[in-house]
């Protein structure tokens, strides 16, 4: 299986801001389409990463007292592997939160497909009488579709990092971290 890293880095926007006035909508679509591929990209990435880490979980640790009760040779340089690996294959998954990541980039996907499927639902029905096409109306729905998408990658963006844990003293540590805005330079 070949890898493109192409599909991890989101579509510049500097594509569709240098459109010529002619071609904004042709850029606005090819915008939204590639962003709608980065979401879905993203999302089957931390979909397999959120599966295969479980997978690895539940069945070393299942292993682990079978291999610790047999007797062989290196057992404990085998049994101690294993205890790492689910280690850290815990602290990855804790630390990536592919589960969370998996459902929010999904639930952007589906939040830009119905933006642009509703826009391309508006331009069929205009097209179907062609007459009647006012041009700064479909201009203005152009901007409508944009303005969703900037709407729900902030929203995204938003959600993502108010979910982030912020780091808390343990019981025994008396260790203040004001929040940024409070912070006095030094």
């Amino acid at each position: 299986m070949r890898v493109s890293w192409r599909g991890f880095r989101a579509p510049a926007v500097e594509e569709f801001l240098e459109a010529a006035d002619g071609q904004l909508e042709i850029a606005a679509e090819r915008y939204v389409q590639q962003m709608r591929h980065f979401y879905d990209v993203r999302a089957r990435w931390h979909r397999r990463g959120y599966r295969t880490s479980g997978i690895i979980v539940i069945g070393v640790g299942a292993l682990l007292p079978l291999l610790a009760t047999a007797s062989y040779p290196h057992k404990q340089l085998i049994v101690s592997l294993a205890g790492v690996t689910v280690s850290a294959v815990t602290a990855l998954r804790s630390f990536y939160r592919f589960d969370q990541s998996w459902i929010l980039l999904r639930n952007t996907e589906i939040a830009i497909s119905e933006a642009y499927l509703n826009w391309k639902l508006t331009r069929s029905e205009e097209e179907q009488a062609p007459h009647d096409i006012d041009p700064a109306e479909r201009a203005a729905a152009t901007r409508g579709l944009i303005d969703a998408v900037m709407r729900i990658r902030r929203d995204e963006a938003d959600s993502y990092f108010n979910e982030l844990p912020t780091p808390q003293p343990g019981a025994d540590v008396h260790i203040s971290i004001p929040p940024p805005h409070t912070r006095r330079r030094a």
